[in-house]
């Protein structure tokens, strides 16, 4: 029974393994990219307020709405705003689909500092998103105890790229890619 275990075990970690090594370096996908591409990129937010991807992932065709999944730095109920920990302002208006952590129908004052959110809109020429739809994932008000986590999730087009830093911008937001960074998309 124990061999059986531990001959399962090692062909799961063998797999892990060969899927890595599939994985293409950065120096064969990088040079790929280009201003305009529509990207999702999951990553931690620096204290330099720069993104550290650690998974990226082309997207094909084109889109139309921009998804963002983050935290909530801060509300304004009477201007119906949210600021985002990286600094995008998130724009509601009447027409606004606002959701709640069931999926439920909520009012905009549901919305709290540090709820975890995913906001799908379009850009600004200012820069910030007029929201679609507001959805809360994880709320404060629900969970007194919740510690935001500092992980987001950018659907969005590539506004620059810096082949000399590794790095993309996209809705203002400098994105930092490294070996690390795995390419979930075979870019050709």
């Amino acid at each position: 029974m124990v061999s059986r275990l531990a001959s399962v075990l090692i062909f799961f970690l063998l797999q892990g393994v060969a899927r890595a090594q599939e994985e293409p370096p950065i120096e064969s996908w990088f040079p790929k990219l280009r201003t305009g591409m529509w990207i999702e990129v999951d990553g931690a937010l620096t204290p330099d307020r720069v993104l550290e991807a650690t998974v990226i992932k082309l997207l094909d065709g084109e889109l139309d709405e921009w998804q963002i999944e983050t935290n909530v730095l801060s509300v304004d109920t009477k201007r119906r705003t949210i600021m985002s920990t990286f600094g995008m302002l998130f724009v509601s208006t009447t027409k606004t689909v606002l959701k709640g952590p069931k999926k439920g129908a909520i009012d905009f004052s549901f919305f709290g500092v540090d709820d975890r959110i995913e906001v799908e809109g379009r850009l600004q020429k200012d820069g910030s998103l007029l929201a679609d739809e507001l959805e809360v994932e994880k709320s404060k008000k629900l969970k007194p105890d919740l510690v935001p986590k500092n992980h987001h999730q950018l659907r969005t087009r590539i506004e620059s790229v810096d082949a000399e830093k590794l790095q993309i911008t996209t809705m203002g937001i400098k994105v930092q890619l490294s070996a690390q960074t795995r390419n979930k998309t075979a870019i050709e």
